[in-house]
């Protein structure tokens, strides 16, 4: 390594983390959050927040294990929480690639696009289609 300029400080980085890590999932049209019902496996907690003030940007895992009905539909975002309580939506659907899962697969995409996290986070979904069930889905949440 070469030896720091006089005057310009060395770069620092920031170590990739794991935020969030759920498997598991059933994903229907009567749900359309992570709640308290799934556990974080990365923090063990049951809240449905994901912690991210730590971070500044992030990239989502999804694995979906199969898909049923009649042109089933997942478009996943990513919101993060106001000091007055308010979500507020900084990843849209087309932050995943695709940007409407419609099949078994693993697909990936930003969850911030320029924006700040702030201290909580969540991921949200829209399901569309007829009687669509998305069985076996599992998030990952990396950030920095």
């Amino acid at each position: 390594m070469p030896p720091a300029r006089s005057g310009v400080s060395m770069p620092t980085f920031t170590a990739t983390q794991e935020l969030f890590r759920a498997d598991g999932l059933s994903i229907t049209t009567s749900s359309d959050t992570v709640t308290g019902t799934v556990r974080n496996q990365v923090s063990n907690a049951t809240t449905g927040l994901i912690d991210v003030s730590s971070i500044s940007n992030g990239l989502l895992i999804v694995s979906v294990g199969t898909v049923t009905g009649t042109t089933p539909t997942l478009a996943l975002f990513f919101d993060v929480q106001d000091a007055y309580g308010n979500w507020v939506q900084v990843s849209g659907a087309t932050s995943i690639t695709p940007a409407v899962i419609t099949a078994a697969g693993v697909y990936t995409g930003n969850v911030s696009t320029g924006d700040l996290l702030a201290f909580n986070g969540r991921l949200r979904w829209t399901v569309t289609g007829t009687t669509p069930v998305f069985p076996g889905v599992s998030f990952n949440l990396y950030g920095r």
